[in-house]
């Protein structure tokens, strides 16, 4: 039973090893190398703050 266990760890890490590998190439997508314009995301940072500010006005004329 033991065998079975460590067969299954290393292929499991073979398989992790293999995501790795495959991940670092150059056409992988990086955090800091967005595509989209500045202004589109000042846009939904906008949306995104605008939001959670009519939530907490709802929320505190709720609780009030």
């Amino acid at each position: 039973m033991r065998e079975q266990d460590e067969a299954e760890r290393s292929g499991s890490t073979a398989e992790f090893r293999a995501f790795v590998d495959g991940s670092g190439g150059p056409e992988a997508t990086q955090a800091w190398s967005m595509r989209a314009s500045r202004s589109r995301v000042v846009t939904l940072a906008a949306v995104v703050v605008g939001v959670a500010a009519l939530l907490a006005l709802i929320a505190a004329l709720v609780i009030h």
